[in-house]
């Protein structure tokens, strides 16, 4: 299916006024606006993305900090992870904040199911698989980190000593692989921003993928949040009323990782205000 026609499909299912759909198709063609109302628009590709790393680095820069990480834990084929190295380039623009981008995946496609929890009747062995060659030609700073994700986790963070991570997108598939990577979250509170936004991609679909908090990333997270009293996991409430956009299923797909023990966790972001009693 042509991308065009992709698009008239995805236009004709959502509920969006005309003319917001004309001001995204314009943007698209002719780039009128800047970064952050293209994101509000959905004009470009896998904003969602954007949106998360965009306001990410605000909150980074308010901290103190100028760089960065963004983790893509499953690349499949690589799209994903060459737009969130293009959305790392239009908010290193946009803030001042240098993005590192770091992708994870096996490279050879998914590894079997290890039990009904990670819903086998969905994925099997060796779906999504990578032409590596391909996808390293693409990319022009991502770094890749092939291999089982609990390996590759397991020693990230002592090899690779990312700038501090803001933005993780989980889309593993599998509760057995998800849980692994949430194990890069016992790594030390240097390696992370206070507040990590996270993105988990299979949370909700319709009766055929049947997704529930008893089996999937759903599982993956409540268990992560009973074995830890200093970091939770928690969805970002009401993104949906904050983004000036249509709302969109993505909306409830964006989660935050609190890491209360951070030294800059309670540090205040926001600007000192004062409400004054009205005259009258």
């Amino acid at each position: 299916m042509s991308l065009i026609l992709q698009r008239v499909r995805q236009a004709l299912r959502e509920p969006v006024p005309l003319r917001f759909l004309l001001l995204r198709s314009m943007d698209r063609k002719f780039g009128l606006f800047a970064y952050s109302t293209s994101l509000e628009l959905g004009s470009v590709e896998m904003a969602h993305y954007g949106h998360c790393l965009l306001h990410t680095a605000q909150v980074a820069r308010k901290l103190g900090y100028t760089r960065i990480s963004a983790i893509e834990f499953g690349v499949a084929g690589g799209n994903g992870l060459v737009t969130l190295e293009n959305h790392a380039d239009r908010v290193r623009q946009a803030t001042g904040i240098d993005v590192q981008v770091y992708g994870f995946d096996t490279g050879i496609g998914m590894p079997p199911p290890q039990d009904v929890r990670d819903m086998p009747y969905l994925w099997q062995s060796g779906d999504f698989t990578m032409d590596q060659a391909k996808l390293r030609a693409r990319l022009r700073s991502a770094k890749l980190q092939i291999g089982r994700v609990e390996e590759t986790v397991a020693r990230f963070c002592a090899e690779q000593d990312p700038p501090p991570i803001g933005f993780i997108s989980f889309d593993l598939d599998y509760y057995s692989a998800t849980t692994a990577a949430l194990g890069i979250f016992n790594a030390g509170h240097k390696y992370f921003l206070p507040r990590v936004t996270c993105y988990f991609d299979d949370l909700s679909g319709g009766i055929a993928e049947a997704f529930s908090q008893f089996a999937g990333e759903l599982l993956a997270i409540d268990e992560f949040n009973a074995a830890h009293t200093d970091i939770k996991i928690a969805r970002a409430r009401g993104l949906r009323f904050s983004t000036h956009q249509i709302p969109r299923l993505w909306h409830e797909h964006v989660y935050i990782a609190h890491r209360f023990g951070h030294d800059l966790y309670t540090r205040p972001i926001g600007q000192a205000t004062s409400l004054a009693l009205n005259e009258s």
